[in-house]
């Protein structure tokens, strides 16, 4: 049972993360936003330099980011790209602080049921939408319900939401069909919608065309314009609930897909924070007094997914051969210049439950080799895709692919976007033998590790990248997701690592930290594990 209390109106105490809305244009909140911003604003935008000289710079904070959103339904939340610009921009129900502990947002306290199959939530009053309308819990229904339709995106977080029945404005109970301990971390990445709104922009796809450019939020910070592959553009909402102290006016998120104009950028001071800067250029802002380097460590872990069905890496001698012939000392110390820890097992070190174990293989090409001779194996050719524009990446498929190259495989490389990632994974023809991505681990739950990327169901249909299937694991993660005894849960999770690591499913090449560098005048900033890659602008000040 979990209870939380935050009295009705009342402000929430401020925390690194609260969410937002996207933004209205003309009369009404969510009116299509033009995809090209004025040049004046452009202009405006890019100038102030180091020294920020005008006051519209000083007002207004920039971000890099290496790649642009595919849309900004936050529907599609869980891609780091579409929840970075849905922080600042949609409210949820609750949300995790800075001690990664969930706290009220729009919902001021819950209660789940004794059997787990429900959850009574109260929510405030005071909060309100970009075109004025009130956020009640009819719009709590709305969202939760579109998400299960649609079955993209967070939906693979709500599998258990069977329905939401409505008290009255400010009470509402939402129900499983089974009892789901993830479920309130889940609904931390539940935004909430305008439900009038983009119900009247519903057509044939559930306003998922109308979403992709649109406002239909109630947070902190408005959406005024998006220049595809450019920039997108924020200002505050003036009736936000939480109000403001000392928040930008203005946010504006700048895609620079290369890491030395990301650094150009900074010094040059047409940015303000840089998230993807070449790991050799850190010790050159470090030394400089006008820059801060933050460092965290993270959720975050580095796979390589080997095809599990029809590819020559269904032969689990192979994959071991190229599990043992990775370098992952030297992915640590040259690749990540020590900002990070090799991986033991899927789960990451830094998550509950975590079972240090679990058997890691290490750089053995003595043992590679042999793996590939027991097998009858040779002349092998594969297929390997990763992601463009991400600097741990590139250089370690280059490394794996001179290390396989040294045990007589040929790795052929091939660099694609996430969006065309997660469009391969849609079948398994498309599918690459083996694909090197990260998994941002929407909370810190080990479910959103152990379910979101090994259970059979998100074969083709989710984050299960190579298709791996095993009904034993599946078993074991689901009958924990049940339970609210926590030593339970860890014993059935430990179970499931231990027999994943024996299916050799991936290679698991690092848990890296995050590395942010800032300029000086930035305060407020902190990484929070729960939306890695992303900036809590609102809590963020800039001078």
């Amino acid at each position: 049972m979990l209870h939380t209390s935050l009295a009705a109106g009342e402000p929430a105490p401020r925390t690194r993360w609260f969410p937002g809305g996207l933004r209205a244009r003309g009369r009404a909140a969510g009116l299509r936003l033009t995809a090209v911003l004025a040049a004046g604003a452009l202009a405006a935008a890019a100038c102030g330099g180091a020294g920020g000289g005008s006051t519209a710079r000083t007002q207004t904070l920039i971000i890099a980011e290496n790649e642009p959103p595919a849309t900004f339904d936050p529907a599609q939340a869980d891609n780091s790209t579409v929840d970075e610009v849905a922080r600042p921009a949609y409210d949820t129900l609750v949300k995790y602080d800075a001690d990664n502990k969930i706290v009220p947002s729009v919902a001021t306290e819950w209660k789940v049921s004794e059997d787990g199959r429900s959850i009574d939530m109260t929510l405030r009053g005071d909060v309100t939408f970009h075109d004025g309308a009130k956020l009640t819990a009819t719009d709590v229904h709305y969202s939760l319900d579109r998400i299960k339709k649609l079955k993209v995106g967070v939906a693979s977080l709500l599998t258990p939401y069977d329905s939401t029945k409505v008290v009255d404005d400010t009470h509402l109970t939402i129900k499983l069909t089974r009892a789901y301990a993830p479920m309130i971390p889940a609904l931390t990445r539940v935004y909430l919608l305008n439900s009038k709104l983009v119900e009247s922009h519903k057509g044939d796809d559930e306003g998922q065309k109308w979403l992709a450019t649109a406002d239909a939020g109630s947070g902190p910070y408005k959406l005024t314009g998006y220049t595809a592959n450019q920039e997108a553009k924020f200002t505050q909402y003036d009736k936000y609930w939480g109000g403001f102290s000392g928040q930008a006016k203005d946010v504006v998120f700048r895609y620079l897909p290369q890491a030395a104009t990301q650094k150009s950028s900074l010094l040059a001071g047409d940015i303000d924070i840089a998230m993807d800067i070449d790991p050799n250029d850190w010790k050159s802002f470090e030394g400089n007094g006008g820059y801060k380097v933050d460092k965290a460590d993270t959720n975050v872990q580095l796979y390589v997914f080997f095809k599990m069905k029809d590819s020559p890496v269904s032969n689990k001698a192979l994959r071991e051969a190229i599990a043992s012939s990775y370098q992952y000392d030297q992915h640590l110390t040259s690749i990540l210049k020590g900002a990070g820890k090799k991986a033991t097992g899927v789960l990451p070190s830094t998550m509950a439950c975590f079972d240090s174990a679990v058997p890691q293989p290490t750089h053995d090409v003595a043992k590679a080799q042999e793996s590939l001779k027991s097998a009858g194996l040779s002349n092998v050719t594969l297929t390997m895709t990763y992601l463009k524009a991400t600097a741990e990446m590139e250089q370690a498929a280059t490394l794996l692919q001179s290390d396989l190259a040294k045990i007589g495989v040929k790795l052929k490389l091939e660099a694609i976007t996430y969006p065309e990632h997660v469009q391969r994974l849609k079948s398994n023809k498309t599918t690459p033998d083996l694909a090197m991505i990260y998994a941002f681990p929407p909370n810190p739950d080990p479910d959103s590790i152990l379910y979101q990327l090994f259970d059979s169901k998100f074969i083709n249909n989710g984050q299960n990248t190579g298709g791996y299937d095993n009904p034993k694991v599946d078993s074991l993660v689901e009958k924990a997701q049940a339970l609210t005894d926590e030593t339970e849960r860890c014993g059935l999770y430990k179970e499931a690592q231990q027999l994943i690591a024996a299916d050799v499913p991936s290679v698991n090449m690092s848990n890296p930290q995050t590395v942010t560098v800032m300029r000086e005048g930035v305060s407020g900033y902190a990484y929070q594990a729960s939306h890695h890659q992303t900036v809590d602008v609102y809590g963020i000040k800039v001078g």
